[in-house]
């Protein structure tokens, strides 16, 4: 994993130093900053969804389920809600809650209004599945990030 952060630093490197050659007008230490945090994001979220396999989980899931998680109980938020905690589209907040509702992990109590209001709350069984999934996602981030301080020292 630090063998893949030097490789990548270096690649970084490359690119910033072949850009002040080739185009000074551009900020290549703004583009280095960019690559930096697009490179680490990207490290993270495959050791998350690498950790979630186990849990038959893709990360779009375990963010909904987390963000449901992370508030108070009932746990319930409505889709515009958890559009904000999460950064996603209504498509893809549709999709994934559809998912999730099909195998019980959320649901969607009656209320008034359409699909757009109606809120989506954790199941039991999708509160603990999250609470198992959490510990082992931590665990697969934690190394990463710790490369990442290191590196920034």
């Amino acid at each position: 994993m630090t063998s893949y952060l030097t490789i990548m630093t270096n690649t970084i490197e490359e690119t910033v130093e072949r850009m002040r050659r080739n185009w000074p007008e551009a900020s290549a230490d703004q583009a280095r900053q960019v690559m930096t945090l697009t490179r680490h994001a990207r490290l993270v979220q495959d050791a998350a969804q690498a950790a979630l396999q186990g849990f038959g989980l893709t990360r779009s899931e375990f963010e909904l389920l987390a963000a449901l998680r992370s508030h108070a109980p009932p746990h319930r938020l409505t889709p515009s809600d958890l559009y904000d905690a999460m950064l996603m589209s209504s498509g893809g907040l549709t999709r994934v809650s559809k998912g999730l509702e099909a195998r019980g992990l959320v649901s969607r109590p009656a209320g008034e209004g359409d699909g757009r209001s109606r809120p989506i709350e954790l199941t039991h069984e999708g509160r603990d599945l999250v609470e198992k999934a959490m510990p082992a996602v931590q665990a697969a981030e934690a190394p990463l990030l710790h490369a990442m301080r290191c590196e920034q020292s």
